[in-house]
């Protein structure tokens, strides 16, 4: 049986980076609604919650862009699967830039950090650099920095930073807080 993996083994990525683990998978969706009819049953997703963004902005390779976003969260056991629904905005970003305008399916991991500054800094210090950097703040008070890393040639996907704070605290974003943030007008 011929070998058909081209991933390049790199230790720099896999042992020197020392980044929490994978706790997000990200999705591209043409449209949310039927996004969530099917993932819900494919990945026994019961809850499902929708971030109202009220506020955001990003740079895409370091050029500021416009763009709007419908996301929608659940959890697959512990495993938080995001669903995004590009609105509208710059056709050049991370979503079309990997899949395609138009295209949807599997975008990126994601990982949880506490410090998204310095965890940007180690990341190009090793050598990988943001594609597409961004904050969102949501109606409740919620504020996400987020930074999608160019490691898909080391590793064989995006890279996704992300930093969420509830009331002024890194909590993360547990399924716990994602339900609490439907109360507080978040999700």
């Amino acid at each position: 049986m011929k070998e058909v993996s081209s991933l390049k083994k790199n230790p720099k990525f896999l042992n020197a980076l020392s980044l929490p683990p994978i706790t997000q998978i990200g999705m591209v969706v043409r449209d949310l609604g039927e996004g969530v009819e099917y993932y819900k049953h494919l990945l026994n997703i019961r809850k499902w919650y929708r971030t109202r963004i009220k506020e955001s902005s990003y740079v895409f390779k370091g050029k500021p862009i416009e763009l709007s976003l419908d996301i929608a969260m659940g959890y697959s056991g512990k495993m938080q699967i995001e669903l995004i629904h590009i609105l509208g905005g710059d056709e050049k970003n991370v979503y079309f830039d990997r899949l395609g305008k138009g295209g949807e399916g599997f975008h990126h991991f994601g990982v949880m950090v506490r410090d998204l500054d310095a965890d940007l800094r180690k990341m190009e210090k090793a050598g990988y650099q943001p594609l597409q950097t961004g904050s969102l703040r949501c109606e409740g008070g919620g504020f996400t920095r987020i930074g999608y890393m160019d490691t898909v040639q080391d590793a064989g996907f995006i890279l996704e930073l992300i930093e969420t704070k509830a009331f002024g605290i890194n909590l993360g974003m547990p399924q716990w807080l994602v339900s609490l943030g439907r109360l507080t007008g978040d999700i």
